[in-house]
């Protein structure tokens, strides 16, 4: 199903969150939540994107975990990150701890594999590291 984001009354309800997000991302304050469910909204964003909402647990560091639903604009391709059971980070209002706006998801670390050109050992490298693990031949990279 593909709502017309043409239809008046839509963009401005979609506008007025959007400002509200907007506000919570420069204003409130970041914790990781997990997704606990999600639903397709049926609104199609252009032709690669959907308005999902979801559901999710939030962990402050300074309340109790608490629920909430928000809203947000996915890219197809960047619709597995948004799985339950995944992790975000939102941003809330502790005033208002019950809206939460998606800040980002999580930053996957670069791969740091290393394959030793003298033994062919695998190995994961510590910052600064300049021999093998395993034989102790320099790093070469």
């Amino acid at each position: 199903m593909q709502i017309d984001l043409n239809d008046p009354e839509l963009e401005s309800k979609l506008h007025v969150q959007e400002q509200l997000y907007n506000q919570l991302r420069a204003t409130g304050e970041e914790a990781p939540a997990k997704i606990l469910s999600l639903t397709d909204t049926g609104i199609r964003i252009g032709e690669n994107a959907s308005m999902l909402q979801i559901y999710v647990e939030v962990f402050p560091e300074e309340l109790p975990a608490f629920n909430a639903n928000t809203e947000q604009a996915v890219l197809d391709t960047s619709r597995p990150k948004f799985a339950p059971g995944q992790t975000i980070y939102v941003k809330y209002d502790p005033e208002h701890p019950k809206e939460v706006a998606i800040d980002h998801t999580p930053v996957e670390a670069p791969n740091s594999a290393y394959k030793c050109s003298y033994c062919g050992a695998t190995q994961d490298l510590d910052e600064g590291q300049a021999k093998c693990s395993y034989c102790g031949s320099p790093i070469r990279t």
